[in-house]
């Protein structure tokens, strides 16, 4: 009997053992749900246009223009609405660098009046685009009219408000004014993005005060993505402009826009980018050089009936779930650069 007493005493030791340990290991492991949120951290989620302000399980959502003002519009109803602006949440005088614009080296360095005008009718389009002079018509059809053949342009004659153009902050700015932003965004990208853009060289700034003939005669090859960038230079699609060389303006779909600055021709002389995406293929200067800052982000907030997120109040987002359309690229590594200056976790979900 004292044999069989000690050994129920051994097993009760062994039970509350295990249970002790168990609990241990819930108390250190984090407080995640059967839908492997983490109420500690940030969760996102990928999400495409469709899903937009029809998900249970999504908090907030971060779109860019159009397609942020379009859902808005039509779920107004259903309580879709604004609810924060990235730019304003990144810090800084005008947000973060997105869209830039490269030219080919030999016509940058060797074409001083076309560049010199051309820059100046970039600067010239933000006024253009938000003067009452200027309909929406005009600049959906000057966008239009440089598609590809039965392509249907991002912004229609519905869609394309003075507050939409406006929230696509298309503000120029030189390179020599916009490099440090670009440096400072680029190594805030690498430091959440899976694999490094890399960083762009001196060589890739373009320098306006080197001196330079007007030798070059041929037709100058525009090329910009569909959507925001394409509104960055719509006065010149438009032809509102005067420039001393002949143009041929090609406006394509956004996941093609890199092809036309890669390859042994690359079809661009002057090509608008996204800035990681310029950084990764042409940051070296050794083909491109940058000219200057097109639009400086279009990435917006939307919830239904949430609280609108500021830089206050951001760590509300810990444990709430956000869609993030192209969460992989600049909208997703923007919305973890944020999150990051501001010492919240995020976690992807699957």
């Amino acid at each position: 009997m004292p044999d069989a007493k000690k050994e129920i005493k051994m097993k009760k030791l062994l039970i509350f053992a295990l249970c002790a340990a168990t609990v241990l290991c819930l108390a250190a492991a984090p407080a995640c749900g059967d839908d492997g949120k983490d109420a500690g951290a940030v969760n996102l989620v990928a999400i495409d246009a469709s899903q937009i302000g029809v998900m249970d399980n999504v908090d907030y959502y971060v779109v860019p223009e159009p397609a942020a003002s379009t859902k808005v519009g039509a779920m107004q109803a259903a309580g879709l609405t604004f609810s924060g602006d990235l730019q304003e949440l990144y810090g800084g005088n005008d947000g973060y660098p997105q869209a830039v614009i490269v030219a080919k080296k030999e016509l940058a360095y060797s074409s001083g009046e076309f560049i010199n005008e051309f820059l100046a009718a970039v600067s010239a389009n933000e006024t253009w685009l938000a003067s009452e002079s200027t309909s929406a018509s005009t600049i959906v059809n000057a966008v239009s009219s440089h598609l590809p053949n039965g392509t249907m342009p991002t912004f229609t004659v519905q869609n394309l408000s003075k507050s939409v153009i406006e929230n696509c902050s298309i503000k120029y700015l030189s390179a020599a004014s916009c490099k440090q932003d670009v440096l400072t965004f680029m190594q805030k990208l690498n430091e959440v993005a899976p694999q490094s853009f890399g960083t762009p060289k001196d060589a890739f700034f373009y320098d306006d005060t080197e001196p330079k003939g007007n030798e070059y005669s041929n037709t100058i090859k525009i090329y910009a993505p569909d959507g925001a960038p394409a509104l960055g230079i719509a006065n010149i699609l438009a032809g509102e402009v005067s420039l001393p060389n002949a143009v041929s303006c090609n406006v394509v779909k956004a996941d093609t826009i890199q092809t036309y600055v890669t390859g042994q021709t690359s079809a661009a002389d002057i090509c608008v980018l996204p800035v990681n995406l310029a950084t990764k293929l042409l940051g070296s200067g050794e083909k491109y050089t940058m000219l200057g800052r097109l639009t400086n982000g279009n990435l917006y907030i939307l919830s239904k009936g949430k609280q609108t997120i500021t830089t206050q109040n951001l760590s509300s987002l810990k444990g709430k779930t956000v869609g993030v359309v192209n969460l992989a690229n600049v909208p997703g590594l923007t919305l973890k650069v944020v999150l990051k200056n501001a010492n919240l976790e995020y976690k992807e979900l699957v």
